[in-house]
Order: C-alpha cells, then sequence, then structure tokens
C-alpha cells in the first residue's frame, strides 16, 4: 500500500507539474535578473551627461542671479543666488577630489577646485555690494565671469568626452540586451520542448494501461467475460484496478458457473416433478376409472331417483337426488375454486344424507351470515372438516350436536365448526395443524382428502400460515378457517357436464 502511494498516478502527475513550474520560474527570475540589470546600466550610461548639464545649468543660474543682483540689489535676487549656490555645492560633492591619472577624473578635479575659487569671488563681489564697495566688487565680478567661462568650457568639454564614451557603452549594452532577449527565448523553447516530452511520455505511461483495460472492459461488456485484464506493473493504481478486475472477473465466472449448475439441478428437479405429477395424476385418473365411471353412476342414481318418485318412495328419492348432488359437486370441484354457498349446500346434502345412515342421530345447526355467501375459497374444503367431526368428534355418527358459523371478526372472515364430541388432545391438535400428525389412515375421509391436504390447499391459496385453527373444548372440538375477507375473486371452474 505504501509502494502503490509513492507511485500513484496523483503524485507522477503532481512532480511533473511542479518540476516544469519550478524550471520556468527560474528561467524567468534568470532572464529578469539580467533584463533589469542591463536596463539599469543602460539607464546609468548617461547619468554622467545628466549630471554635468545639471552643474552647468545650475552653474548658469548662480551666474545670473549674481549679475542681476549687483544689478539691482534685490533681496529676492539674493535668495535664489544662495539657493543656487547652496544645491551648486551639493553637486560638486559627486566631483573627483582626489589625485588620479585618469584624464577625465582629472578634469573632474579641476573643475571641483575651479567651482570652489569661482565661489569665493561670487561670494566677495556679493559682500562688496553690500558695503557700497564699487571697485571691489566690480573686480570680484571680472574674476568670477572669467572662471564661469573657463568652469562652462571645462563642464562641456567633460560632457562631449563623457558623451562619446556612453554612446559607446550605450551600443554595447543594447547588443547585449539583444543576446540576452535571443538567449532567454531559446532557453525557453528548450525547456518547452524538454517539457511537452516529458509530458507526453508521462502521460502516455499513464494512458496506455487504461486504453488496455478500456479494450478488456469493452470485450466483456460484449459478453466475452473470459478475457483477462493486461497486467501491467506501473506501480500505481493502474496495477491495483486490473489485478482487482481479474479478481472480480474470476468471481463473476465461477458465480455463473455456480449459477448454470443450480439452474441445471433445478430443471432436472422440476422436470422430475413434472414427471411424478403426471405419473401421479395418470395412476389417479385410471385409479377413479377403475373404481367407477361418474357418468354412469349419476346417470343410474337419478334413473333410481325417477325409479323411486315412480313408487311414491319420497324419502328414498330425496335420498338418491341428494347422494347424486354429493358425488357431482366432489367430481365437478375437485381442483377448481368455489362459493361459500355451494360448500353449505354441499354440507347440507351430506348431513342429510349421513342423516339417513345414523337414523337422524346427528343435531346439525348452521349461523350464516348471509353477506359471506358469494365468498370464493378453494372447492372441497368444508365437507372434510365436517367428516372428520362426525367420524371423530361423534364417533362414527353415534349422535351429537353439530354447529357450523360463519361470521366476520375484523378484517377477516371465520368458519365454525363445532361438536360436542370427545375431544381432542392438545398435542395431537399441534401435530395436526403443523402437519407431522399420521395414524394409519384414519385422519382421511371417505374422498381420500385429509385435513393436512385442506390446511395445505389452505395456505397455499391465501398464501398465509394462519388460516387454520384446531381448538379443543371442554367437551367437543372446534375447527376454525380464517380467510381474508379482502380475498375476493371469481370462480375460475371449468364448465363440467356432468
Amino acid at each position: 500500500m505504501k509502494n502503490n502511494k509513492a507511485n500513484s498516478i496523483w503524485k507522477k502527475l503532481t512532480q511533473v507539474f511542479l518540476v516544469v513550474l519550478i524550471v520556468v520560474f527560474l528561467i524567468n527570475a534568470f532572464i529578469y535578473y539580467n533584463l533589469n540589470n542591463t536596463i539599469s546600466q543602460v539607464d546609468n550610461v548617461y547619468s554622467s551627461n545628466i549630471q554635468l548639464n545639471d552643474l552647468s545649468e545650475n552653474l548658469q543660474s548662480i551666474q545670473d542671479q549674481l549679475y542681476e543682483y549687483l544689478s539691482t540689489q534685490s533681496s529676492d535676487v539674493l535668495e535664489s543666488y544662495y539657493t543656487y549656490e547652496q544645491d551648486y555645492r551639493i553637486k560638486m560633492r559627486d566631483l573627483n577630489q582626489k589625485v588620479v591619472s585618469d584624464n577625465y577624473l582629472l578634469m573632474e578635479k579641476n573643475i571641483y577646485f575651479l567651482s570652489q575659487t569661482y565661489l569665493e569671488y561670487a561670494n566677495e563681489a556679493i559682500n562688496a555690494k553690500r558695503g557700497r564697495d564699487v571697485s571691489k566688487y566690480k573686480d570680484a565680478y571680472e574674476k568670477s565671469d572669467k572662471l564661469y567661462d573657463y568652469l562652462q568650457a571645462g563642464i562641456d568639454s567633460m560632457n562631449t568626452t563623457s558623451f562619446l564614451e556612453n554612446a559607446h557603452n550605450y551600443s554595447v549594452l543594447r547588443e547585449s540586451l539583444k543576446v540576452i532577449m535571443i538567449s532567454s527565448i531559446v532557453a525557453l523553447c528548450v525547456v518547452m520542448a524538454l517539457s511537452t516530452v516529458w509530458v507526453i511520455s508521462m502521460t502516455r505511461s499513464i494512458t496506455k494501461p487504461l486504453v488496455k483495460l478500456a479494450d478488456a472492459a469493452r470485450e466483456i461488456a460484449a459478453g466475452n467475460i473470459e478475457v483477462d485484464f493486461p497486467i501491467v506493473e506501473t506501480g500505481d493504481e493502474i496495477t491495483a484496478v486490473a489485478k482487482a478486475c481479474n479478481k472480480m472477473i474470476e468471481s463473476i465466472r465461477s458465480h455463473i458457473e455456480e449459477t448454470r449448475a443450480n439452474m441445471e439441478r433445478e430443471s432436472r428437479l422440476k422436470e422430475n416433478e413434472l414427471t411424478m405429477k403426471s405419473d401421479l395424476k395418470e395412476a389417479q385418473l385410471k385409479y377413479l376409472q377403475a373404481q367407477i365411471n361418474p357418468h354412469f353412476l349419476f346417470n343410474s342414481l337419478n334413473a333410481g331417483a325417477q325409479l323411486a318418485m315412480m313408487e311414491g318412495a319420497e324419502k328414498a328419492c330425496m335420498f338418491i337426488e341428494n347422494m347424486a348432488d354429493f358425488f357431482r359437486y366432489n367430481v365437478r370441484k375437485l381442483g377448481h375454486d368455489s362459493t361459500l354457498r355451494e360448500e353449505l349446500q354441499l354440507i347440507d346434502s351430506y348431513i342429510y344424507i349421513l342423516n339417513v345412515r345414523f337414523s337422524g342421530e346427528i343435531k346439525y345447526q348452521k349461523q350464516v351470515d348471509e353477506r359471506y355467501l358469494d365468498t370464493v375459497m378453494p372447492g372441497m374444503i368444508l365437507q372434510p372438516i365436517v367428516e372428520n367431526a362426525v367420524n371423530h368428534g361423534l364417533q362414527g355418527g353415534e349422535g351429537g350436536d353439530l354447529l357450523l358459523s360463519v361470521y366476520s371478526d375484523r378484517e377477516e372472515l371465520r368458519i365454525s365448526v363445532r361438536d360436542n364430541g370427545c375431544g381432542v388432545d392438545k398435542d395431537i391438535a399441534a401435530q395436526i395443524m403443523a402437519g407431522a400428525y399420521e395414524n394409519s389412515g384414519e385422519q382421511k375421509d371417505s374422498a381420500g382428502v385429509g385435513l393436512d391436504n385442506v390446511i395445505s390447499r389452505l395456505r397455499s391459496y391465501y398464501n398465509k400460515e394462519e388460516v387454520f385453527v384446531i381448538t379443543p373444548l371442554e367437551q367437543g372440538t372446534e375447527v376454525t378457517i380464517i380467510i381474508p375477507t379482502e380475498k375476493r375473486a371469481k370462480i375460475n371452474d371449468e364448465n363440467i357436464d356432468l
């Protein structure tokens, strides 16, 4: 991790940027220093001429003020004189005062001392004028005027000499300035070229692996998951990304293989299940066909009912009609939806048949909220529960009370079947609701449908576990079906002509 951070793309790009920035800054600083130095030298080339011109102008101002004062003796003029004299003495300090061999400096020394003498004569003339000594101030003025001419001639000569020398220096500096400018431009171009090559090389070293990764990603996106991401040991994040992508692709391949194997296994299981169901249905059909032909049974029962009616046996006729309705409902509704009304009609027929068999020993009562008679529910649900209550609660129809109630409890519809028979043990009731009770087929009714089948169908139909409750009572048992009232649908029943 530390190595990756040391060679990260961010650090590489930062190094390139900083190096180029520092080099360009140093070159610009070097160019600025040389240009500034050269420009300063150029500015100083004619500084000596400027100083000499100022000295000459200042000397002329002194001479003019001296002459005007001697002519007018004005105090304002005298004040101006002393001001110019003060400035001149300050400028004289820049002149050479030492013994040297250089002609130009020797000329400066002579100008300095001549200026001292000139100022002495000028001040002497001023003082003589103020003392009204006419002969003295005239003599002093004549001497100062001669020195003034010598000084101006000397300053002009020095100015000419300095100008010629400065002109030569100016030409040299100008050429130097051109050389510096050209050298700076060449240096900048070279640095920029080298920086461009370096940046291009660096970016190619970064983007080339990325292009390879992008090509591999496009292949994978096209569906070719057998492609591996190329590993380029750049030491940065690209290598880490490529390795991580290869691990991800390997995991995807393993997951796809595992999913394919699971799908194949599931497909085989479904095929086996479908085969088993098909075989089971075929066996059941053959079994039913081997037992009885439904059409023949219903036709025979109808013929028996007509015969009983013709002979005046009304009870026998009613019994046979109830038998026909019962078996017709069993065959027609097996595997299809029904309504609560039809289920209750079936129970009526079933109780009638039982009371004929057992001489009316079963006292059957109904308490039904008729608002729910059209509630849709699976077919053949109530009859197995009633038959179970008769066989196990009322000891096979030996006598007893049976109460069927239909009522609403909040958001649920409850169908209760209660008997006052021998009851059921709590553990057995719990095992039946859990689907774990086995009793050698005794829990099956005459139609071959047991309570475990009823519970399973209800849970599957309503997609809910709490649909069936067995409650042991002090005397007897109560079985309750709990139906959500929002489960309303049209009956999807096939037209069976029986």
